[in-house]
């Protein structure tokens, strides 16, 4: 394979934030989540596979190629063996394989819309491609997709005719990991445990199974005539299988990181009932997850992100020694382990490749994907903070989208832990334009202002937090734990404010002060006047009252209160005072992502349709009820912002990117 590829998408001199961008959209800020990456062989490209599609590096320039099958979430991606072809999953949709030098597409393996694709494998010789896939896939009889697929590969299949087709050789229940002998004549993969006989559906087995199976054994069938050789046991769910190049050997590690391995038959047959067990090495002790694979000198090598201190590691079992530890915190994040010469792993700003006998990896830049929970811009219009769970808030420079962002996450992992560690709850601003920042994990809720690296105050809980938000007037501190108790703290005093007993919430919950401080509102629509410290009855979501935000004017809320429009409910006139008419394709649709300016012009806001047939619309109340402007999107919002100067609209995207539009011209002819 020449170094220089020429890619079929070249982008010229064009930033990597607009190649791919909807309706109106002038930026994307971030690749979007990232499913699955593989170094090619000679390990000179880099595949990643992301909800906004397939990014392509040349590792050794440490340069971003190009994007493929932009806007289609890929969710599993295989090189063949010597490079030239590469095959792509998605969600309910074909398998692809693809001539990685023009960028063509050879061909498209049909698959149940039911499930998608979790590991593909090409055999050595190029002959055989094999698939394994399982999900449940919003199916309302609970009935588990769970299927490996061998297809056979013609030797013309480039020449794209009918005849060169890939046929469907074999289909097996079974799952993912999946691994090849070296010599192609045994196929091993994961089985679930204790299921019942399988019916089919469009010729795939379908069981009767849960969200997640639990995969503690190993079976092998011969590829040549589809028997099954043997089921091995004594695993804890399985994490990958591996066969060392001598043949030899069969290895597999679950996801305690034990390994167990097995002398392979020299004549394997049904009739041999079961393999020799040769060596167990014991779990390594920091509840991580682990990847198996062999050298070619059939050294047994494993990977392990470690939940404890959040590092990626290399690991010789037979030496009991470590290799290579990344010096620095990475996340659970994904990974490749080629053929152990060559580790890629993902932290939060970069891809790193690490081979071995090196020190130091190559690192590409390349923002892990998050999905963002809320947006909001600071003063300046130029800087974007977006706050996502667990991965903390991130800081985003609007003028210069390729740039990475920073992230404030100061306690990172919990120490000596197998929790996640820190959840980050909520973003709130002073009116001095100080940013503050909520946190907890199951003991404590914490306020940090943002930027520093200890906590302003801390408040111990006997139950687990679920959301919380920090008082714009005055130093009050509200948290909901998983009880539905409300707590607010005086941090001054650093003594309870109240406590009161919140509704139950049956979806993800909010709790907002209004932006003056007088009141907060928490699921299900219950309102409290903080001052009087007591419960306001005259709103209750029984009344049908789908709140979306407060209005700059404490007294009035914006509310979703029918399927028809978008209302602005006045508390002290108890009565509507502005009612916008939904546009006609989002009728019966409940709004997902909503944002008023800080002037309260303008509003923004996208429903949720569960279709890539979305839109923003965005309205001047003062103009009439008609949208000013509606943007077309192929991918859901989960929340909005505007910028202070109401230019700029920010959306966080269901890919784990952020759009930015550009308001100006609209604002202007309106």
């Amino acid at each position: 394979m020449k170094k220089n590829i020429p890619f079929q998408m070249d982008r010229g001199n064009a930033a990597s934030s607009t190649w791919y961008l909807p309706d109106g959209a002038i930026a994307r800020l971030g690749k979007g989540n990232v499913m699955d990456m593989v170094l090619s062989p000679d390990g000179i490209l880099l595949a990643i596979g992301s909800y906004l599609g397939l990014w392509w590096y040349d590792v050794p320039n440490r340069s971003l190629l190009t994007l493929w099958e932009a806007g289609k979430t890929i969710t599993t991606v295989a090189f063949s063996a010597c490079g030239e072809w590469v095959a792509t999953g998605s969600w309910g949709a074909p398998i692809k394989i693809w001539d990685v030098k023009s960028g063509n597409c050879l061909a498209e393996l049909a698959r149940d819309k039911s499930g998608y694709a979790t590991d593909i494998v090409f055999s050595s010789d190029r002959k055989r491609l094999v698939v394994g896939g399982s999900t449940k896939h919003f199916n309302p009889e609970k009935r588990l997709y769970c299927s490996v697929e061998v297809w056979q590969l013609p030797e013309n299949l480039q020449d794209c005719t009918v005849a060169a087709r890939p046929e469907r050789e074999a289909i097996y229940v079974g799952t993912n990991p999946l691994a090849f002998s070296p010599d192609n004549r045994l196929i091993a993969f994961a089985s679930p445990d204790g299921i019942p006989e399988p019916f089919h559906t469009n010729g795939y087995p379908v069981i009767d199974g849960r969200w997640i199976l639990a995969s503690n054994r190993v079976v092998v069938y011969e590829m040549a005539t589809g028997q099954h050789l043997v089921t091995l046991d004594g695993l804890n769910d399985v994490s990958s299988i591996s066969f060392s190049p001598s043949g030899k050997f069969l290895a597999a590690c679950d996801w305690k990181g034990t390994t167990h391995v097995w002398e392979v038959a020299e004549k394997p047959s049904p009739e041999t009932h079961s393999w020799n067990l040769h060596k167990v090495y014991q779990e390594l002790r920091d509840n991580g997850s682990h990847s198996i694979s062999y050298t070619p000198e059939n050294r047994l090598l494993t990977t392990v992100c470690a939940y404890r201190d959040n590092t990626f590691s290399v690991h010789d079992l037979e030496n009991s020694e470590t290799l290579y530890k990344h010096p620095k915190e990475t996340g659970y994040y994904h990974s490749d382990f080629s053929k152990g010469v060559r580790l890629a792993f993902e932290s939060e700003y970069n891809v790193h490749i690490w081979a071995a006998g090196e020190n130091r990896p190559i690192s590409l830049e390349h923002t892990m994907g998050v999905f963002p929970q809320s947006l909001q811009f600071l003063s300046d219009g130029k800087t974007l903070l977006s706050k996502s769970g667990y991965s903390g808030i991130f800081s985003w420079d609007v003028t210069h989208p390729d740039h990475l962002p920073h992230i404030f996450k100061p306690l990172g992992m919990k120490p000596d832990s197998d929790e996640w560690g820190e959840h980050y709850f909520s973003l709130d601003v002073s009116p001095e334009g100080k940013h503050f920042v909520t946190s907890g994990d199951e003991s404590n809720i914490r306020l940090w202002e943002l930027g520093y690296d200890a906590p302003l105050v801390t408040f111990p809980l006997q139950d687990e937090p679920c959301t919380a938000a920090f008082s714009p007037t005055a130093n009050l501190l509200a948290c909901r734990d998983e009880t539905n108790r409300i707590h607010i703290w005086d941090i001054t005093t650093e003594d309870i404010y109240d406590t009161y007993i919140g509704g139950e919430a049956y979806d993800a919950p909010y709790l907002t002060f209004s932006p003056d401080g007088a009141f907060l509102v928490s699921t299900p629509f219950q309102f409290y006047d903080v001052s009087q410290r007591k419960t306001v009855d005259q709103f209750s979501s029984d009344d049908g009252f789908d709140f979306l935000a407060f209005s700059p004017n404490r007294l009035q809320i914006w509310c979703d209160f029918s399927n028809d429009t978008i209302d602005l409910w006045d508390f002290q006139q108890d009565a509507e005072i502005l009612s916008l008419p939904k546009p006609e394709c989002w009728q019966e649709k409940d709004i997902n992502a909503f944002a008023v300016s800080a002037c309260g012009q303008y509003l923004a806001c996208s429903p949720y349709t569960w279709t890539n047939e979305e839109s923003v619309c965005v309205w001047d109340i003062h103009k009439g009820s008609e949208p000013i402007v509606t943007f077309k999107l192929t991918e859901s919002l989960r929340c909005l912002a505007f910028s202070p100067d109401n230019v700029l609209l920010a959306g966080a995207s269901s890919t784990g990117t952020i759009l930015l539009w550009d308001l100006k011209p609209f604002i202007n002819s309106s």
